[in-house]
């Protein structure tokens, strides 16, 4: 018999935690969604603020969620990748950055 505690007992089911981490995971995907959105805005309309919000909004969802790993790592990606698009179009065009 070994004195170590086994990690792979079974962890008494907690309901309560349980609904907290579904709802911080399903804000967590709403948080994701939003900085996919905005950052496809900014894209034709003020880049400058609306991407770096949209990159805030992609960090902390990413910071919540373990759940939505994949989409926090896409609003990420599309949040960087429009700031420069953005500020390419807006300069190319004459438009303003803010």
């Amino acid at each position: 018999m070994s004195s170590f505690d086994d990690p792979y007992e079974p962890q008494p089911y907690d309901p309560v935690a349980d609904a907290r981490r579904n709802t911080v995971e399903s804000i967590a995907g709403f948080l994701a969604a939003a900085s996919l959105f905005t950052s496809l805005v900014a894209l034709a309309y003020h880049p400058l603020p609306l991407s770096v919000t949209a990159a805030l909004l992609a960090l902390v969802a990413s910071g919540m969620s373990v759940r939505y790993k994949v989409l926090c790592f896409a609003a990420v990606l599309v949040a960087a990748i429009s700031f420069v698009g953005g500020l390419v179009i807006a300069i190319v065009t004459g438009h303003q950055l803010w």
